[in-house]
């Protein structure tokens, strides 16, 4: 069995890819650019990912940001921020950097 695993649904229906301890990386792309995800296990066991983004300017799917890279519980805490965020229960109040 796979450590890890990408699946993709496509209009001949769903694929799925095995990947290793390594890892495994997919990239969903458009003409206006592409969201990067990777995931592989550490040498301590701990499962961590990868989400970037790609502005189109190049034909293929490498990483021209590395967004986050964490643990998958940090990734689940970010995006239940980002829902805190938009729903209105938190509010993000911006800083100056000083010069």
């Amino acid at each position: 069995m796979s450590a890890t695993y990408s699946t993709c649904m496509g209009m001949r229906g769903e694929r799925t890819a095995r990947g290793s301890r390594d890892g495994c990386r997919a990239s969903v792309q458009s003409y206006d650019g592409s969201v990067c995800v990777s995931n592989w296990y550490e040498s301590d066991g701990t499962l961590k990912v990868r989400v970037g983004t790609n502005d189109g300017s190049s034909a293929h799917s490498d990483w021209n940001s590395s967004d986050f890279v964490g643990t998958f519980d940090d990734f689940k805490g970010l995006l239940k921020l980002a829902k805190d965020i938009k729903s209105g229960r938190v509010s993000v109040v911006r800083h100056r950097a000083k010069k």
